[in-house]
């Protein structure tokens, strides 16, 4: 019974250890990450990983939503004021879906003409954890 317990415990143990390293690395690598990418960069870079090949497959989600929530990630990482939107658009057949991510307004690296989808939910961090580290480029 005693050894019953003690994974979970363990197991919760290495869960808070795998996210303190986590954070810590991170945290080790931002001013590096500010310092050496532009906006710019950090987008070309998302767009050339998510476009890769062994990405293309079945089992990875589509280019739309493959591209955007890595781009929600890694911005947001960067300290950039990022919103993810998910949206549709109706044709005379059938529904479609989209999700790009904007900065202020403006989309990045959409893989599809501005306009066509009409967003249905949109997300963002609603108050930034570390409003210092945005840096204006």
């Amino acid at each position: 019974m005693i050894n019953c317990l003690r994974y979970p415990i363990r197991e919760h143990f290495l869960s808070k250890a795998a996210l303190a390293l986590d954070l810590f690395l991170w945290l080790w690598w931002l001013p590096v990450m500010l310092r050496i990418y532009t906006l710019e960069e950090a987008i070309r870079i998302v767009t050339l990983v998510c476009a890769l090949k062994p990405f293309r497959s079945r089992i990875f989600p589509k280019l739309c939503l493959r591209q955007s929530l890595a781009l929600y990630r890694a911005l947001t990482r960067m300290g950039y004021p990022v919103v993810i939107h998910f949206g549709v658009m109706k044709d005379e057949k059938s529904l479609h879906g989209h999700s790009w991510v904007t900065i202020e307004g403006n989309p990045v690296a959409d893989t599809v003409r501005g306009g066509l989808f009409k967003a249905v939910y949109s997300h963002s961090q609603s108050t930034h954890p570390w409003p210092f580290l945005i840096v204006e480029k």
